[in-house]
């Protein structure tokens, strides 16, 4: 009987012990979920007003995203002067591991690249946000997916450079396929 006993006694403390920490962590969650949004909406906001000439960007609602392999839009904004910024989340070496606001103009011309979040290898994937030189700056200026094609990438950093390739093509083809109801 004494052994029956306490071969019962552990699952159930260790029960108890989980059902404690998920319900502490729902809690955390419940309080801080807001927090995290905001402090998103505002690094959005911020990497907006980074591009070269915006003005004051407004959402562009039901948009159509031109998602690839590697890179998914997550919106769309206009601001007053027909620039639009294309809200991109790719994937580098981790999934979803680049968060970047790409600027076209309204030939659909890449007018600048802004970093929302950046969570790559620090040293090598962070490259394609620190040092702008080797790949994100040869992106600017493009308007056609072939040629973003061509711009070599950084030298250890293949996937990183290749997703920030895929968020400009995926943003290019977005602008693209909501040309209309973006400039009207």
């Amino acid at each position: 009987m004494k052994q029956k006993q306490t071969s019962i006694k552990p699952p159930i403390v260790l029960a108890v012990v989980c059902a404690c920490c998920c319900g502490l962590l729902a809690v955390v969650n419940s309080i801080t979920k807001e927090k995290i949004a905001a402090a998103e909406a505002a690094s959005i906001q911020t990497s907006l007003q980074e591009l070269p000439n915006a003005g004051s960007f407004t959402e562009v609602p039901d948009f159509q995203s031109a998602d690839n392999e590697k890179a998914t839009a997550t919106a769309v904004y206009v601001d007053e002067h027909q620039q639009t910024a294309v809200l991109i989340t790719a994937n580098g070496y981790n999934k979803g591991g680049l968060q970047v606001v790409i600027g076209l103009d309204p030939e659909g011309t890449i007018t600048g690249i802004t970093f929302v979040s950046v969570t790559e290898t620090p040293g090598l994937g962070t490259k394609v946000q620190t040092n702008p030189e080797l790949l994100t700056d040869s992106l600017i200026g493009l308007s056609d997916a072939a040629a973003v094609e061509q711009v070599d990438g950084i030298t250890g950093a293949t996937y990183s450079s290749n997703g920030m390739k895929a968020a400009v093509t995926c943003a290019m083809d977005t602008f693209a396929q909501n040309k209309e109801a973006i400039l009207s």
